[in-house]
C-alpha cells in the first residue's frame, strides 16, 4: 500500500508502526538512497500481505479507509433517497481524517457528480480544517454549483484514490444513488 509520510516521520518509525524492519520498508522502495532523507508529503510503498503488519489492531494506516454516511446537512441518509432537494448540501462522514493540509488536494478532487443521463455536475468540495475545528476532520461538505433537476436521479462518485491523513486510501470506487424531489420535466 502506498503511505504519504507525515511531519516528523522516519523510515525507522514508518516501518515500525507497520510492524515491519526497516530492511523490509527499504526493500519496498529502492528509489530511496538515503534513508535518513525523506519528507512530508513523500509517497512511499508499504509491504503488505506476507503477514507484517496485516491488520493489526490499534496501528495508525492499517485499518482501511471507510465511508460511514453521507447525509444531508438539514437531516436524512442520501443514499437511495427519492426526497434529496434541488440545492443538496451533503455530509459526507469517513472513519478517518480526510481534511488534512497533506491530503486534501488530493481528496478535493475525488468526488464527481452525474445525472443518470452521464452529464457531468459542477460541485463545491468543501472541508472545515483541522486546525479550525479538529472534531470535523472526518467530514467532506459537497454542493452542486446549481440547482439539481426535480425527480432526476444522479450519482455522486468517490474514488478508490481517495485518501486518509495516514495514508490509508479508500481501495475501491464508492457511489452514492439518489433521486431529487419532485416530478422530472415533460
Amino acid at each position: 500500500m502506498d503511505y504519504t509520510v507525515q511531519s516528523g516521520d522516519t523510515l525507522f518509525l514508518i516501518a515500525r508502526r507497520f510492524g515491519l524492519t526497516l530492511d523490509a520498508l527499504l526493500a519496498a522502495n529502492p528509489g530511496i538512497r538515503d534513508p535518513d532523507l525523506i519528507y512530508p508529503g513523500q509517497v512511499i510503498t508499504v509491504p503488505v500481505g506476507d503477514g507484517q503488519g496485516d491488520g493489526m489492531p490499534g496501528i495508525p494506516g492499517q485499518k482501511p479507509l471507510n465511508l460511514l454516511s453521507v447525509s444531508l446537512a438539514s437531516g436524512g441518509e442520501v443514499q437511495g433517497s427519492t426526497n434529496v432537494p434541488a440545492n443538496p448540501r451533503f455530509i459526507l462522514n469517513f472513519d478517518k481524517n480526510v481534511v488534512s493540509d497533506n491530503v486534501w488536494e488530493n481528496n478535493r478532487k475525488s468526488f464527481s457528480l452525474q445525472s443518470q443521463n452521464m452529464v457531468s455536475v459542477p460541485i463545491d468540495v468543501t472541508r472545515i480544517p483541522e486546525t479550525v475545528d479538529f472534531s470535523q476532520r472526518q467530514n467532506i461538505f459537497i454542493q452542486p454549483q446549481r440547482p439539481l433537476t426535480a425527480g432526476t436521479a444522479y450519482g455522486l462518485h468517490i474514488s478508490p484514490q481517495l485518501r486518509s491523513k495516514a495514508g490509508v486510501t479508500l481501495g475501491r470506487a464508492v457511489t452514492i444513488n439518489f433521486r431529487v424531489i419532485g416530478q422530472a420535466p415533460g
